[in-house]
């Protein structure tokens, strides 16, 4: 019972998911910053090359874990990665 209140105190209201379209790796880091800011982020990367693609996925899966957060594979290019206390709830 004590760790489900603690899980419940954990959660947040988030009213924003940004949808981001990285056009190369340069564009890397305004997806951290949404990240630390408590933002969930939708990155799609069908604008972005095979090679480029694993780079960000690479360093991507690095600040959410530093964060504390999680990823979500949502389709074969687009990916859902949430800060530490946020719920992404799918219906």
């Amino acid at each position: 019972m004590k760790k489900e209140r603690k899980e419940q105190q954990k959660r947040i209201n988030v009213r924003d998911v940004y949808v981001f379209y990285p056009m190369n790796f340069d564009d890397v880091q305004y997806s951290i910053d949404a990240l630390m800011q408590g933002t969930p982020l939708i990155v799609s990367f069908t604008k972005v090359d095979e090679k480029n693609t694993q780079r960000f996925l690479d360093f991507l899966s690095g600040a959410i874990y530093a964060l504390k957060g999680g990823v979500r594979q949502l389709g074969q290019r687009d990916f859902l990665f949430r800060p530490d206390g946020v719920e992404v709830v799918f219906g």
